[in-house]
């Protein structure tokens, strides 16, 4: 009983160091998040919203960083310098990557940064990707006292602006087009972060924006030097007239004396007289002067508009002949169908058999008329002189008023038939439409 009671015991402990051996060889992996600075910060401040991926072993691959949002800010991906890590957390040896996104509030308010997934991809176990989700963190953007009331707050130590108007001219002709550009240059700012400019609509100017221009001024030693970003939209005149491009005026933040500056950029004054029609034909000036012989052409409206007619009707003859073509001889294919299987029930002798066939035939012939009867046959008899036809009519006739006695002479009726499908070939030989030029 004492050895059973010790093979138990050790088989259990057995278990227990193989279990603890085998959650050894497993990677562990976790994410942590947290923001530079910690606190609040004025609207406008770049945030760093800094994400560490640790595993227990070792990456296979670079993580997943994915995109977000946040309302009322800029959020941008973190850039390819990664910060590798190693460190001992409860004591176990983690190891792993540290990038950080840049978050620009635009608002006074606390903004809520969601949880988001990230994906990693630990290596020494199974090798298969590792989702993570970061904490949720919350941001509190403030404005500084006298930025209340500002359109777009917009904290730097320098901005300048300029614009520029195309062409350098005040007159224009209605049709012209004017376009108004306005750069702006941030000292020590991303281009991403220089909100745009505003550009009004004028009566009688019709405006088309332009795709704004960033670009970033960046020196070797120095770094970024400053952002710039160009709006611009272009006025196409509409009438006659005078007009006033309004001035367009930029609010910003000193951060340099912590006061509001503004930059007016100036109104542009403009006139637009109407524009002359050019003639379709031109006289030369000299020839003119010269008194030299010329030729005025005169177009008439109704020449042009009956050559427009002849050519649509030429083009739409071209275009219906050949389709009005196979519509024939699709018809005629189904009378020839229709004779074969009447000749082909009347070899039979069978009435029975006969009438269906008969009465299709009759609706491909269109010289007995619509709707086919048996009596139409009879009636044709005057023009067509089909009298075994007549003679097959009689016989359906007889043979639906239950007369028993009714007899048929096939070979005649067949012999009409070839007849009738002679007619019908040399009906179809002739042109379905009339020479265009027969006297």
């Amino acid at each position: 009983m004492t050895s059973r009671w010790f093979a138990r015991v050790f088989l259990v402990t057995i278990l227990l160091v193989s279990r603890h051996a085998f959650a050894a060889d497993v990677p562990q992996t976790m994410v942590r998040a947290h923001l530079e600075p910690s606190g609040p910060v004025v609207a406008g401040t770049e945030v760093r919203l800094v994400v560490d991926a640790l595993t227990t072993t070792w990456f296979t691959a670079a993580p997943d960083w994915p995109l977000f949002t946040v309302p009322d800010a800029i959020v941008a991906l973190p850039d390819e310098q990664a910060v590798n890590l190693s460190e001992t957390i409860g004591g176990v040896r983690w190891f792993g990557v540290s990038h950080a996104y840049r978050i620009v509030p635009r608002a006074a308010k606390t903004f809520d940064i969601a949880p988001f997934e990230l994906t990693v991809f630990p290596g020494g176990g199974a090798d298969v990707p590792v989702k993570l989700k970061t904490p949720s963190l919350k941001l509190t953007a403030t404005l500084p006292p006298g930025a209340e009331g500002m359109s777009s707050f917009f904290p730097l130590t320098k901005l300048t602006a300029t614009q520029k108007i195309e062409p350098a001219q005040t007159r224009f002709k209605v049709g012209d087009t004017i376009t108004r550009t306005i750069t702006q240059t941030a000292s020590g700012t991303e281009s991403m972060l220089i909100p745009p400019v505003g550009f009004a609509d004028i009566e009688g100017l019709r405006r088309y924006p332009k795709t704004p221009q960033t670009r970033n001024i960046v020196q070797d030693r120095a770094g970024l030097l400053a952002g710039e970003r160009t709006d611009s939209t272009a006025y196409v005149v509409n009438r006659s007239g005078h007009y006033r491009l309004p001035p367009v005026t930029i609010e910003w933040w000193n951060t340099a004396t912590n006061k509001r500056e503004t930059i007016v950029l100036p109104a542009v004054s403009l006139s637009a007289t109407p524009a002359k029609e050019k003639p379709l034909f031109e006289i030369p000036v000299d020839a003119m002067s010269k008194a030299a012989s010329h030729m005025v052409i005169y177009i008439d409206g109704a020449r042009v508009a009956y050559g427009v007619a002849l050519i649509a009707g030429v083009f739409a003859l071209v275009w219906g002949y050949p389709r009005l073509a196979r519509v024939g001889a699709a018809v005629r294919g189904r009378i020839r169908e229709a004779r074969r299987a009447l000749r082909a029930a009347g070899r039979t002798g069978a009435v029975r058999r006969i009438v269906p066939a008969l009465y299709r035939w009759l609706d491909k012939r269109p010289e007995f008329g619509r709707p086919a009867r048996v009596q139409n046959i009879a009636n044709a008899n005057a023009s067509t002189h089909d009298t075994a036809l007549a003679r097959l009519a009689a016989s359906v006739a007889d043979d639906y008023a239950g007369k028993s006695d009714a007899t048929l002479e096939w070979s005649e009726v067949e012999r009409e038939l070839k007849r009738a499908a002679k007619r019908t070939r040399q009906r179809d030989a002739k042109p379905a439409l009339a020479p265009l030029n027969e006297r």
